[in-house]
């Protein structure tokens, strides 16, 4: 098989592959964006919504592993999955913020008063969509998120593969070279450009 046959043959099915990821960080892009003109929309609706206010007594060590204690809260409430979370010494509040693509948790326990809060996220399509970009990770200890994560490991390395071919098979055609040097030469000006000046 000729090296340029397979090259072609990995770029096909490269693009198959990774058509859906494409799609999901190109529209994902955009809240970003336009964050201003989003919020301005959803100004008049209330963000999140208090569903429980509950006594709640747990100790909080200094020495805590923070995040297996607030996989321990969570299921004290029969809640689990992707999580963050906080101590704010502060105001001495564990913070716990419970993500899922279609819903948000937000559990705030105020450690002197004694008292949990729950509140609920209500939906907005553009946070839906930015979750694309963080929701996985390999420190949550979870096969759905280490899977996640392993596949965008996958994906990266796939865009890079999938760029090397393209730019091979396009070197090969002769009668492209100088329109492609032009949109490749301006490409990476422009990514120059907004290096130096943003």
């Amino acid at each position: 098989m000729k090296i340029h046959y397979l090259l072609r043959r990995i770029h096909l099915y490269l693009g198959l592959f990774l058509f859906l990821f494409f799609i999901k960080y190109a529209i994902s892009a955009i809240p970003f964006a336009h964050n201003n003109l989003l919020n301005e929309y959803y100004k008049d609706k209330p963000q999140w919504e208090v569903i429980q206010t509950q006594e709640y007594t747990r100790p909080i060590p200094e020495d805590a592993d923070l995040n297996m204690l607030a996989k321990e809260i969570l299921a004290d409430f029969g809640d689990k999955g992707t999580f963050w979370a906080n101590h704010n010494t502060y105001n001495n509040r564990l913070n716990i913020n419970r993500h899922s693509f279609w819903s948000d948790t937000r559990y705030t326990y105020k450690i002197d008063e004694k008292l949990m809060i729950m509140e609920i996220k209500h939906f907005r399509w553009d946070h839906f969509i930015q979750k694309f970009h963080w929701i996985g990770g390999y420190h949550q200890n979870r096969f759905i998120n280490d899977f996640w994560a392993f596949m965008i490991d996958l994906v990266c390395i796939g865009i890079v593969v999938w760029i090397a071919t393209g730019l091979y098979m396009w070197w090969k055609i002769k009668s492209a070279r100088f329109w492609g040097s032009i949109a490749l030469g301006g490409g990476i000006l422009t990514f120059i450009i907004f290096l130096i000046a943003l």
